[in-house]
């Protein structure tokens, strides 16, 4: 076997998942074949985490997360978002006014198994592209890809992707 050698130290890119949750980290598992190493745990707000990941020989970034967090991401915010900033983004992803006149006074988390159970994956893949759009964009770096995963923490399993 050959080695050839520059005179500058090489790094291998790698892949890192940040995670958000259990059932995140079993799903993104189950269909990504990467070590323990690329995983790393998210405890509160995802978008300030994707922002303090050291990205040095990083070529790809996944974001595997629940609802809430993939909207944090979607909508950059440091807070949870309000039923009026899920609604509007909702609203951009093809929902009408119609359909989301029962959420306006519900919590966010009563928007997501009515996607889910009314097959709107259009709509919650919608979500996983502007969260990748967003997180492009905050990072500025065109040479780390970024790929969103939302998953559902009922069945432990990946319900939309923007791949």
């Amino acid at each position: 076997m050959e080695t050839f050698s520059t005179g500058a130290r090489v790094d291998a890119l790698r892949e890192v998942v940040l995670y958000q949750g259990e059932a995140a980290k079993k799903s993104h598992r189950q269909l990504f074949s990467l070590g323990d190493g690329c995983y790393q745990s998210v405890c509160g707000n995802m978008s300030e985490s994707i922002l303090s990941v050291d990205l040095e020989n990083v070529s790809k970034l996944h974001i595997s997360a629940g609802w809430e967090a993939m909207l944090e991401v979607a909508l950059w915010t440091t807070g949870k978002p309000t039923v009026h900033e899920v609604l509007g983004l909702l609203r951009k992803s093809g929902v009408t006014d119609q359909e989301l006149v029962p959420f306006a006074k519900s919590e966010v988390r009563d928007i997501f198994p009515w996607l889910y159970y009314a097959r709107r994956f259009d709509v919650l893949r919608k979500v996983c592209n502007t969260a990748k759009a967003k997180t492009e964009m905050r990072l500025a770096r065109k040479n780390v890809l970024v790929y969103c995963h939302m998953v559902s923490e009922e069945i432990e399993k990946i319900v939309a992707s923007n791949l």
